[in-house]
């Protein structure tokens, strides 16, 4: 009989052939010019490599302002924002979280279905295609308008690498089922995992208006011009976030962190099952949770449990602070891995606790929505190890930090 050690050897020997011989598939993709990061075979229990930077490729998405607020636009406010002054074209993205069940190749064979009760939480977003089509560059647009309007799918490199699909492949979302037509470079979809047009949207559960893109004709256009004009189709109050052309990695919603697509590349994607009492919470495969989630003690906090990937990075800002004479800048540790949704909204996708991939930190004085308190010398240290601070959220959230990228690497703006 093995020994247990022999056994994760021989299992990590596995993995590791598998992971060859995929790369080595994707080859294909890279001369064509989608060019996406290589990802290994399917381990869901297996997170790939850091990824520092959004995967090379070249855009296929033209330069536009952005525009969203959190928990989406209100009903009518695509019809208003048609007329939106100063821009000649704008298109409104809307945006749900679907769970995947099961995944065909264009042959119908099953590549990848997750163990009941548990799916895959998919980042997919829906647009009108008329509407889309001045965002893309020329050699995006025909075969992106050409699937939507077909009623298919759209993969970005990315996500058809993870999903181990191309063009004739098939998600099924439960009951309802949708072709893929398509893979194109990330930005050509938003950074989503999948999109479709809105009608095909509506049947799978895409409802939600998400975030705005514009083209402008009017050269003196600013941001705070941009929200201004935006905002007057809102609700007196709401927040919005703004972003010039080429301000952001990522011209979406939550433009200033990472998309859930980037963020399963670095530690890994897990299939869950949303509690029925309550969609927020999230039930993730225990096996995911075995190979990635771990108790250690670090440096002024004590005991935590985090994603195994989150610690080297964790522990280096922690002593960084102790090693400064900082300690006492940590008042009270407030929690890391919790398997929930963003901001606790059934439609949202996994929070970035939900992988044991953020911290809390003094939450009682710097409660979610009031102006962050915590000292500046605190979010230094967390931001030279590569954490993006939720001081800097569109809602305040000062307690919370969350990674970004390896140390050194800061978020835009």
């Amino acid at each position: 009989m093995p020994s247990r050690r022999q056994r994760i050897a021989r299992r990590r020997r596995v993995v590791a052939l598998i992971a060859l011989v995929a790369t080595g598939g994707l080859a294909a993709l890279a001369w064509s010019g989608l060019r996406p990061e290589p990802l290994p075979a399917r381990d869901e229990h297996r997170p790939d490599p850091d990824v520092a930077t959004p995967p090379a490729g070249r855009s296929a998405a033209v330069p536009a302002w952005t525009a969203w607020v959190p928990g989406g636009f209100e009903p009518g406010f695509r019809a208003a924002a048609r007329g939106l002054a100063g821009f000649e074209r704008v298109v409104v993205v809307a945006g749900d979280t679907l769970w995947l069940s099961k995944t065909r190749d264009a042959d119908g064979r099953v590549v990848d279905r997750p163990r009941p009760p548990y799916r895959y939480p998919i980042d997919a977003f829906a647009v009108a295609p008329g509407e889309y089509a001045p965002f893309l560059t020329r050699s995006a647009r025909e075969p992106v308008l050409a699937a939507l309007r077909r009623g298919q799918a759209v993969l970005g490199a990315s996500s058809a690498a993870l999903r181990r699909l191309e063009a004739g492949g098939v998600l099924v979302f439960g009951r309802t089922s949708v072709r893929v037509g398509a893979v194109v470079p990330d930005d050509a979809v938003g950074w989503s995992e999948a999109l479709v047009s809105r009608r095909v949207g509506r049947r799978l559960g895409i409802v939600h208006d998400r975030y705005l893109l514009g083209i402008g004709g009017d050269p003196s256009l600013s941001e705070r011009a941009v929200a201004a004009r935006v905002g007057e189709l809102l609700p007196p109050g709401v927040p919005i976030r703004v972003e010039a052309p080429g301000a952001t990695p990522y011209a979406r919603v939550a433009s200033g962190v990472r998309p859930p697509i980037v963020f399963k590349q670095i530690f890994g994607e897990f299939a869950a099952a949303p509690n029925p009492a309550n969609p927020a919470q999230l039930t993730i495969d225990p096996a995911w949770v075995e190979a990635n989630i771990v108790t250690r003690r670090v440096p002024l906090l004590g005991t935590v449990t985090c994603h195994r990937k989150l610690f080297p990075q964790l522990v280096a800002a922690l002593t960084d602070l102790q090693a400064r004479g900082l300690g006492h800048l940590v008042d009270v540790y407030s929690g890391c891995w919790v398997a929930r949704t963003v901001a606790r909204s059934p439609t949202a996708p996994p929070s970035y606790h939900a992988y044991g991939a953020a911290i809390d930190i003094n939450a009682p004085t710097n409660p979610y929505g009031a102006p962050p308190t915590q000292d500046p010398r605190l979010v230094a240290a967390f931001e030279r190890q590569g954490f993006a601070w939720g001081g800097d959220f569109l809602i305040p959230d000062g307690h919370h930090f969350e990674y970004w990228g390896p140390p050194g690497d800061r978020p835009p703006g």
